[in-house]
């Protein structure tokens, strides 16, 4: 059973790491909230954290949509940055997501997913550098990766660190800085 064939299980068990932590996913818990016998989950998913890591693997969120090519890095930059800020302030993924970074710490198979995780959504975003250094607009030797960073790194750390919301005129300010930055050079 995964989280696409079914996304009432998958949605039960993020809720409840968003709300109370990883260990509150018990198979009673999920069972509970998402209406599935605990026996069917027990014949999926051998223990608790084989039914969390599914349920993060097979998330759908709105994040990893299609990237925008509007010709520009700003705007191309802006919709991405927008759409990440939407998803930190009003889904279940952007309030689990500190309950994973927690757990990433002293789990390696929630680790490695955190990992893998950040590494694609990095490459999404240099992926916009890259386009944008071949219209001309980046130098070609600013690493894009690098670049990328400066876009989403603060964002997470106002969130997650500093606690503090990051709203639409925050992020197109922030990204208007740093494509700025990246501009001038």
């Amino acid at each position: 059973m995964s989280g696409a064939a079914n996304p009432v299980r998958g949605e039960a068990t993020l809720e409840l790491a968003a709300e109370f932590g990883l260990h509150a996913c018990t198979f009673d818990a999920v069972s509970e909230r998402s209406g599935i016998a605990r026996s069917t989950l027990y014949r999926h998913w051998s223990n608790q954290t084989e039914l969390v890591m599914d349920a993060l693997q097979s998330e759908d969120h709105h994040v990893d949509y299609v990237v925008q090519d509007t010709g520009n890095l700003r705007d191309d930059m802006l919709i991405r940055m927008l759409g990440l800020g939407r998803e930190l302030e009003s889904s279940t993924w952007g309030a689990m997501v500190p309950q994973l970074v927690a757990a990433a710490a002293t789990d390696p198979e929630v680790s490695d997913i955190l990992s893998k995780g950040s590494h694609h959504y990095l490459s999404i975003d240099a992926e916009i550098i890259e386009r944008a250094q071949e219209r001309g607009e980046v130098a070609k030797d600013i690493d894009s990766t690098h670049a990328a960073l400066l876009f989403s790194a603060p964002i997470f750390y106002l969130y997650f660190m500093a606690r503090q919301p990051v709203d639409g005129k925050w992020i197109t300010s922030h990204v208007d800085s740093i494509v700025e930055l990246l501009l001038q050079r």
